[in-house]
Parts: C-alpha cells; structure tokens; sequence
C-alpha cells in the first residue's frame, strides 16, 4: 500500500488522527478499567428502556467494546490512507465518522455498566 507524502502533512488529517487516537486509547481504557469479572460474573449485555428487558449475560463479554473500538479505528485509517490519494474528502470524512463512533462506543458502554 502506497501512502501519499502529503497524507501526514495535510493539518486536518493530523488533527482527526490524533482526536481518533485520544478517543481510542480513552475508549480502551475505558473498558480495560472498568470491566471487572471477578466482582460480577454476570452483567447487562442489553437494554431495551422501551420494553423494559434486560439481556444478561458473561461480563466478559463486555471486552468486545474494546474490540470493536480496535477494528473501526485500525480500518478507518488503513481505508483513510489508501483513499487519500484519489478522493481526499472520503478519507477524511471517514476519519471524522471514526469520531462519531468511538464516541458512541463509549457513551453505550457507560449507560449498560452503569444501569447496575
């Protein structure tokens, strides 16, 4: 994969790199800190506040916010790169929906671990 010269210099590639990275690394520890398996076996995995239900399950299963988080920001800056080339507004477009999604993979997991 061939990356443009211009990638790491373009100013706004920067900055959402680095707000992309800040939010990873918040997201990851967000999670690696505050999933604790041995105090609770069993946590709300999902919550439907409209009908009242409440999906329990492993609370390891929560580390896959922290998977998801990994795959998203590793596959928006590996497409970021290879798109900047030939459509630059795409690439980094992608970079700022990476935003958006870190973001909200945080605020979901921070409403099922704190529901408890």
């Amino acid at each position: 994969m061939k990356i443009s010269k211009h990638y790491f210099r373009n100013k706004t590639v920067l900055v959402l790199l680095a707000t992309n990275g800040a939010l990873f690394v918040l997201a990851v520890a967000n999670v690696l800190l505050n999933v604790d398996t041995k105090l609770n076996s069993i946590s709300i995995v999902s919550y439907r506040s409209s009908r009242a239900i409440q999906v329990s399950g492993p609370t390891s299963d929560l580390y896959q916010f922290a998977i998801f988080a990994v795959i998203v920001t590793v596959g928006s800056i590996l497409l970021s790169m290879k798109l900047y080339n030939h459509r630059k507004h795409i690439a980094v477009s992608l970079l700022g929906l990476n935003i958006v999604l870190l973001v909200l993979c945080l605020v979901v997991f921070n409403a099922l671990t704190r529901t408890i």
